[in-house]
């Protein structure tokens, strides 16, 4: 029995330290580098942003989900801005190209701060504010704050409440071992593993329907950053039933509007049925058969949704 179990504690041991070695003497391709920066635009604090713009007219603002960046809208972008809009979008603070965070949680609350002081920053007005995923939470908090900057809001595939009593499990000890640094580099030194895992996630987010070439690679570019990866495990963990509950929707004051696919297996769309009619005015679009993709899987549609109800 002793040798029994020394065999397999061998085995497991060569299982963990090899593949690492192997990697390292025998280099896959390096990963894809994101597309070119845009224009790096300066929070108060001092904070950079990587912001991206196209297109003139009324300003509207883009941003993404978790984890992902402003090369995310890359099919949005040019139908916004194609239909008489300024099309902005941004890489959150620890994505893309943008600063990483050292300073403040790693929260909505943050996130809306941030997205705040970028209005200021560029001193826009009468925004049209869109958020998917992540970033649908995160404009809806800083809707919240009553800013006048904001003039309507677009919430797309958005996270957030689903019911008056929302539970949001808390990350179990299997989770938290999995996104540990030391299990995070281990997995990083093994790029298929890597790459596997995102092609998993993916498939979920696109609700296993066929995805554009560019989406690994650019998924692959943005996770090829450490401090990405810490704030993807940061964010995920941060999403807790404390969080949902400080959403007071009574206080989004803004025209807004709810486009969300019906098959969207990241942010269910009981989430935009709960809030449409809690949304003082909300009106909900929805997608049959589309996943939490829509600004890919959808951009034209959206596009001209976005500016329609801008203008």
């Amino acid at each position: 029995m002793k040798k029994i179990l020394a065999v397999v504690l061998a085995l497991l041991v060569a299982a963990i330290v090899l593949p690492p070695i192997w990697f390292s003497l025998f280099p896959d391709d390096p990963p894809p580098e994101l597309p070119p920066a845009g224009t790096r635009v300066e929070l108060s604090d001092g904070t950079g942003l990587n912001v991206l713009e196209s297109g003139e007219g009324r300003p509207v603002v883009m941003i993404h989900g978790l984890p992902g960046s402003a090369y995310d809208w890359r099919d949005t972008i040019p139908e916004v801005a194609a239909l008489g809009m300024r099309a902005i979008a941004y890489d959150r603070v620890g994505y893309g190209r943008s600063d990483p965070r050292t300073s403040g949680a790693f929260t909505t609350a943050s996130n809306a701060d941030e997205l705040l002081g970028l209005l200021e920053a560029m001193d826009l007005d009468d925004v049209t504010v869109v958020g998917w995923s992540y970033g649908g939470a995160t404009s809806l908090s800083a809707a919240m704050r009553g800013s006048d900057r904001i003039g309507r809001l677009v919430l797309v595939g958005t996270g957030g409440p689903d019911s008056d009593d929302a539970e949001i499990p808390e990350p179990s000890a299997a989770m938290r071992f999995f996104y540990s640094d030391g299990v995070l580099r281990w997995r990083n030194a093994i790029p298929p593993m890597s790459i596997g895992l995102m092609q998993v996630l993916s498939n979920e987010a696109f609700s296993d329907a066929p995805q554009p070439a560019w989406w690994l690679e650019g998924l692959r570019a943005n996770f090829s950053r450490w401090d990405t990866l810490i704030t993807f495990r940061e964010e995920m963990f941060g999403m807790t039933p404390e969080s949902v509950a400080d959403f007071d929707l009574a206080k989004v004051r803004v025209p807004t509007l709810l486009l969300h696919g019906d098959d969207d297996r990241l942010a269910s769309v009981s989430i935009a049925r709960y809030l449409a009619p809690r949304i003082e005015g909300a009106r909900l679009i929805e997608y049959p058969g589309a996943s939490h993709m829509l600004p890919v899987t959808h951009a034209k549609e959206i596009g001209q949704e976005i500016v329609a109800f801008a203008q």
